[in-house]
């Protein structure tokens, strides 16, 4: 059963990446980014998501709920990808809010092989961290050639970020200490001390202060130092929220 949790590692993080594109493509207003960003969203969310099918498909055993649920997430994204070019556009938001919530329980039972409470608390975590960190950089990238585009998405979807980095942080850091506390893990600081160290540096404190960074040069309409800056932040969220995954699939903690 570990061993099959532990080949699931790629498939998890692809589709709880999935989820968190989709997320960002949510959360922006589509009368204020451009038809292209939301377009990029939906390719970079489905191609995720195919790509983990694929994956998955490979395995020796795999669930049927499972297979519904990758059905819906892609489905809904390939909803997105149609509402966004009808006259209305806010039309496929909801179908990227669905993409995302399939995304994380999706991601919850891959990740643990059964859905629980922390599973979907740590899923919800590391597709918002990575899906914002990503498409916050490539909305940076969007100004390079919308120059009608004002900063407030940019703006947005930044401070949407601050506030997931900030409850990661709690979770990673506050819930997880307590958990342990009460359930104590034998040899614990012995088996993950340097996964957890890393993941609280390099994946949270070191974020933090380039999150603040970018905020920085967006309020002075610096788009492309922003953008320059949140390249170093995405990369280093995405391996704290690896290391995330890899301690809740061996811990079952928040992390």
């Amino acid at each position: 059963m570990r061993h099959n949790l532990a080949a699931r590692m790629t498939e998890t993080f692809l589709v709880l990446l999935a989820g968190g594109v989709m997320l960002a493509a949510f959360i922006a207003d589509p009368r204020e980014v451009t038809v292209n960003w939301l377009r990029l969203a939906g390719i970079i969310a489905l191609a995720l998501t195919a790509l983990a099918g694929y994956f998955f498909s490979r395995r020796e055993m795999t669930h049927q709920r499972e297979w519904v649920l990758f059905a819906i997430v892609f489905v809904s994204i390939l909803g997105q990808l149609g509402g966004i070019h009808l006259p209305i556009a806010a039309i496929g938001r909801p179908f990227a809010l669905a993409a995302a919530a399939g995304g994380v329980f999706l991601g919850d039972d891959l990740a643990l092989g059964v859905p629980s409470s922390i599973g979907s608390l740590s899923a919800a975590g590391i597709a918002a961290m990575c899906g914002l960190a990503l498409m916050d950089m490539l909305l940076g990238h969007a100004y390079l050639t919308a120059s009608k585009m004002t900063m407030r998405p940019f703006v947005r979807l930044h401070l949407s970020l601050a506030a997931v980095a900030v409850m990661r942080a709690i979770c990673a850091i506050g819930i997880a200490m307590i958990l342990l506390q009460r359930r104590p893990i034998e040899l614990f600081w012995d088996q993950f001390g340097l996964f957890v160290i890393t993941r609280w540096a390099v994946g949270l404190l070191v974020p933090a202060v380039f999150i603040y960074m970018a905020y920085d040069c967006i309020k002075r309409r610096a788009t492309q130092s922003a953008t320059g800056i949140l390249y170093v932040t995405g990369i280093l969220i995405f391996i704290g929220e690896i290391i995330s995954l890899y301690l809740l699939r061996e811990t079952r903690l928040p992390f």
